[in-house]
């Protein structure tokens, strides 16, 4: 019986892929957790190993799409065929899965030779005694996001880059999770995005390259803005909020930007307000690539101000989505707000 492995969702990859050229031993195989980049990575991988002619009924099975009885599955399992002398049998989502978990922990503890059950589960209800027999009873790989218990967030993106033939530094790898929220299959578009752009004869990604193509995109919406609210620069803040929304930017999509901006502020602020180093703060938020500006951004508001952020930012979202004022002077009202004189936001509201 095996517990779940404790990795991020690159290095369990990695794992993977090694032990399939060994040979991956048969019975339940389990793939978890919220980095379904790499859980779908080593789906296909699994799959493709165990039971590589597809088009073969007798070698694969798939469930998935419908209701079907763990007893069900777990005999398809251990039936053999003539045609064939491996069994895989693969589950596409876990909450497909029905009845009693008891003939599910049986394969698993004694599974039949060459006979292997893949199954597709990302989020698994421990309070559930099936998914409890999933989680525990078989082998449970547990792919795991960057910064949410993973390890080497900016390393596994720079492995992302590198196999698009990318070099990314460390601080444009923090600059890219930022601007993708972590989301790696939205970070791999773009660097498939900036793969194209460069050509063929240049491969050193810079956040100058990465601001660039995004921008083309709309990924980096309210930027410009965001960085004048961290200046607590007014002037500048309009102004880029205006030249943004005249170019064709979507309000809402710059609200959103300063909703990211704001989240990040407040929690970097409340931990110097705890005692911790500026450095232990850039690493908590993940700011390196604009550190020098969030510290001295920070010393310009409380962290009163920064709490009623959140608020003000709602109020002009809603008043966004009722269309009742023009989308531009929401904005620049948002804005105005936002980086006001100390003081002037508490008296407003």
């Amino acid at each position: 019986m095996a517990g779940p492995s404790a990795a991020s969702g690159a290095q369990l990859l990695r794992k993977v892929e090694k032990e399939l050229e060994r040979g991956w031993p048969p019975g339940l195989t389990v793939l978890t957790g919220d980095d379904l980049y790499h859980l779908d990575r080593a789906q296909k991988s699994l799959v493709a190993a165990l039971a590589p002619d597809e088009a073969s009924e007798f070698g694969l099975t798939v469930y998935g799409d419908e209701k079907i009885d763990v007893a069900v599955v777990v005999s398809a399992a251990r039936s053999v065929g003539m045609f064939s002398p491996r069994r895989v049998v693969f589950v596409s989502d876990a909450a497909a899965l029905e009845g009693e978990p008891e003939a599910l922990a049986a394969f698993a503890a004694a599974p039949p030779p060459q006979s292997f059950l893949v199954v597709r589960a990302p989020a698994l209800d421990k309070r559930r005694k099936l998914h409890q027999t999933l989680f525990k009873a078989g082998r449970s790989l547990e792919f795991k996001m960057p910064g949410r218990g993973g390890a080497g967030g900016e390393g596994d993106v720079r492995q992302i880059a590198r196999e698009k033939g990318l070099q990314v530094d460390a601080p444009t790898a923090a600059f890219l999770i930022q601007l993708t929220g972590g989301d790696l299959y939205r970070l791999a578009s773009e660097l498939d995005k900036i793969r194209a752009w460069l050509g063929e004869n240049e491969h050193c990604v810079t956040p100058e390259v990465v601001r660039e193509v995004a921008a083309s995109g709309g990924l980096l919406s309210g930027w410009e803005v965001a960085d004048a609210v961290l200046r607590r620069d007014r002037a500048a803040g309009l102004v880029a909020a205006r030249r943004l929304v005249d170019g064709g930017d979507e309000p809402i999509r710059i609200v959103g930007g300063l909703a990211w901006r704001a989240r990040v502020m407040i929690q970097a602020k409340a931990l110097l307000a705890e005692g911790r180093r500026p450095d232990e703060v850039v690493r908590a938020t993940r700011a390196f690539y604009y550190r020098d500006a969030l510290l001295q951004g920070l010393s310009r508001y409380t962290l009163d101000e920064l709490l009623a952020f959140p608020a003000t930012i709602l109020q002009a979202d809603r008043t966004l989505k009722s269309r009742s004022i023009h989308p531009s002077a929401v904005l620049e009202s948002l804005v105005d707000r936002l980086t006001g004189p100390a003081g002037e936001a508490r008296e407003r509201r």
